[in-house]
């Protein structure tokens, strides 16, 4: 995703701003996504991101170098925050099929309950593959690696079959969320988060072979 030609602030005076500043980068990132949502990276505007922010243009240059980097720490911030949120969740849980169903029942939670997240995370983090290379594949693999590590735990624990391939489980888990994800925003299909969970780790506990 190239640069844009807009001002640049030193890292310094970015983390002076931000410490001058409270809600105010909070704020600049919330609008960003909003915006972005809506008109597309490359359409988006910094002056109507500043301006539903409620900031001076200018303002938002204290926080951020670019659009590249508002977008980045608004990817970043939303992946802290669902990570965050698994973290506290997984404390709870006992068993692996309950890690599994807690994993993908946020996921689809945080995205639901904020759909203009879920465009930027569906669309905007697609449509570069350097983008998705240098920045956002970290995230990914991250995500795909709690996951193999919960699916370990199961068969340690011998909730599951020795032989499963621990990458194969958490690649089903997070493709089968993000397509439900993919529905919705692009097909207005309706979900429920807790349902749906239960049942794609029903799918992957138990397959789709009737029992005998």
């Amino acid at each position: 995703m190239a640069l844009t030609n807009e001002p640049t602030s030193t890292p310094q005076a970015a983390a002076d701003a931000q410490a001058r500043g409270g809600d105010k980068h909070r704020r600049i990132l919330d609008a960003a996504i909003d915006v972005i949502a809506e008109h597309g990276f490359f359409n988006a505007r910094i002056n109507e991101i500043a301006h539903r922010a409620g900031v001076a243009d200018g303002t938002v240059y204290l926080y951020f170098k670019n659009k590249d980097h508002i977008l980045r720490d608004a990817i970043a911030s939303g992946f802290a925050q669902f990570f965050a949120q698994i973290r506290e969740g997984l404390d709870h849980a006992t068993t692996c099929r309950e890690r599994l169903e807690i994993i993908a029942r946020l996921h689809l939670e945080a995205l639901s309950e904020r759909r203009n997240l879920a465009i930027l995370m569906q669309t905007e983090l697609r449509q570069s593959a350097n983008f998705v290379e240098g920045f956002s594949h970290q995230h990914i693999i991250d995500y795909l690696n709690m996951v193999r590590g919960v699916v370990r735990q199961g068969i340690e624990a011998g909730e599951l079959r020795s032989e499963i391939s621990d990458r194969i489980v958490a690649h089903c888990l997070f493709g089968a969320v993000d397509e439900i994800v993919s529905s919705w925003v692009f097909g207005r299909r309706a979900f429920e988060p807790a349902a749906v969970a239960r049942e794609i780790v029903d799918v992957i506990f138990n397959g789709i072979r009737a029992g005998e």
